[in-house]
């Protein structure tokens, strides 16, 4: 089975046509599980940071932040946003962030895309 990492840039709560990628993303991810693959890594870009913010609030952003704490709790896979992206394009603070999301960047994304064996991009 193959080894996939999921890129993910729209924001929880983006407006139409991406605001259903982040449930896209999802589902996507839990057909991968459900089939077999191993998921190593989300890894949140863009303005999909949001999705470790504490100040989402509509009923759209919490329901994706839903989703993901509970793929992450029950799986064991790293949800991990891009922290210049978080501080740098939405000032962020980034030491206070949803569990369990976690600070990374583009280095942590690379190294887990270059051993995956796919990367799937929403």
């Amino acid at each position: 089975m193959a080894r996939i990492v999921i890129a993910l840039h729209a924001a929880p709560a983006a407006d139409i046509p991406a605001h259903y990628r982040s449930l896209l993303a999802y589902q996507y991810a839990q057909a991968a599980l459900v089939s077999g693959h191993q998921l190593d890594m989300v890894f949140f870009y863009s303005d999909a940071v949001l999705h470790a913010a504490k100040q989402e609030n509509s009923k759209l952003a919490q329901q994706a932040i839903a989703n993901w704490q509970m793929l992450s709790t029950e799986n064991n896979i790293p949800l991990v946003i891009c922290n210049t992206v978080a501080e740098v394009d939405h000032h962020m603070d980034t030491e206070n962030l949803i569990v369990p999301f976690e600070n990374g960047g583009l280095s942590e994304f690379a190294m887990a895309a270059a051993a995956a064996d796919q990367v799937i991009q929403f």
